[in-house]
């Protein structure tokens, strides 16, 4: 969408409130995109005012904002909802294959506009977070902030130490699991082991979105079911299968906790997936070092006058080198092998003469005369 440069309306200072989009899209109008666009489609007034540009900010406890002539009201109140999801349910609101979704199964009193919080693929089941509160969700799916996710696994089979070990480096590889301490690194533990099947537990504490089920089959090892069974502190428990119900308010304060936890309090760059790198030695001085190594030096000023530097120490032109460590004494060296000026040419290989072509003999061609004219 391309905004205008300019604005015509009134509501152009940043202290009367909120932008005119987040108002819209708290109040379960639509998306903040979306009411971008009905901004810039000139359907939305304040005060009987037409706004068709952004920025824009009002205040939803004074203004009459209004989308194609319906009053909105101000934001409802945050819900915080859990979800236990079937398999088969898609976790968006808008599906163009008009499959079920997860807002299909909440029927809030508040009538709010609800969205889920993360994605959860289609053939998987478990927890689901939903809520109206968008800067909350940004903090439990971003991986700026690092709110682990856990899973539970079934494999087919019974699973030895070294298959668990070979899944554990395909899901997180080493230069993204750099961490030594196991209660601050992804990781995955054996639940329980059977003749047909093998249960695992997979944390993800990285921040790194991981397609698991993908995964799995590339490596040789599909999965019988995948289900999410906690987000951060908050455990699947209290709920049944395709049944919602709030939060308590110690499972939202310590989600929130988890969420808007200081930056000291959290993981190192390397639980992030990136590498550590060392801060670089500090370059020394060099060391001044004089430029006549060899110059004489006085102490009276006459003697400075005349003092002659000498910048190299002096070779007798024809000096002989310094005898080697270990050579024998008076053993001259031996002289490079050189061709003699005149000496003959090393005999070469008697080979064959090349024969000359015999030439054909002279055949004379014996023809008949030719015959003359009368």
């Amino acid at each position: 969408m391309k905004r205008r440069s300019s604005t015509a309306h009134p509501f152009t200072d940043d202290r009367r409130g909120e932008r005119i989009q987040k108002v819209l899209a708290q109040a379960g109008v639509a998306s903040r995109r979306e009411c971008e666009e009905l901004v810039a489609q000139a359907r939305v007034r304040v005060n009987g005012i037409i706004i068709d540009a952004l920025p824009a900010w009002v205040n939803a406890d004074k203004d009459k904002i209004e989308v194609d002539g319906r009053v909105i009201r101000g934001a409802d109140p945050h819900v915080y909802i859990m979800l236990y999801k079937p398999k088969g349910i898609v976790c968006t609101n808008v599906d163009p294959d008009g499959r079920r979704r997860v807002i299909d199964l909440v029927q809030h009193p508040l009538q709010t506009r609800l969205f889920p919080v993360g994605r959860l693929e289609i053939d998987a089941s478990g927890l689901v977070l939903m809520t109206n509160d968008g800067e909350f969700a940004n903090r439990l799916t971003h991986p700026r902030y690092e709110v682990s996710k856990t899973f539970e696994l079934v494999v087919g089979g019974r699973l030895d130490d070294a298959a668990v070990g070979t899944i554990e480096s395909a899901l997180f590889p080493s230069k993204r699991n750099l961490n030594t301490d196991p209660e601050k690194r992804s990781r995955v533990t054996v639940l329980s082991r059977e003749m047909s099947r093998t249960t695992l537990l997979m944390e993800i504490r990285d921040g790194k979105n991981t397609e698991i089920r993908l995964t799995m089959l590339r490596i040789g090892y599909p999965l019988k079911r995948l289900r999410q069974v906690a987000i951060g502190p908050l455990q699947l428990r209290g709920v049944t299968v395709g049944a919602w119900r709030e939060l308590s308010q110690a499972e939202f304060s310590s989600l929130r906790k988890a969420a808007y936890k200081p930056t000291t309090a959290r993981t190192r760059p390397d639980e992030r997936g990136e590498e550590e790198t060392s801060p670089a030695p500090v370059a020394r001085a060099a060391a001044k070092t004089n430029a006549q190594p060899f110059a004489k030096t006085f102490s009276s000023p006459a003697g400075k006058k005349f003092a002659r530097p000498f910048a190299k120490p002096f070779v007798k032109p024809f000096a002989k080198p310094a005898a080697q460590v270990g050579a024998k004494p008076f053993v001259k060296p031996a002289s490079p092998v050189a061709a003699k000026p005149y000496a003959k040419p090393a005999a070469q290989v008697a080979t064959k003469p090349a024969m000359r072509p015999v030439a054909k003999p002279f055949i004379k061609r014996i023809t008949k005369p030719k015959r003359q004219r009368p």
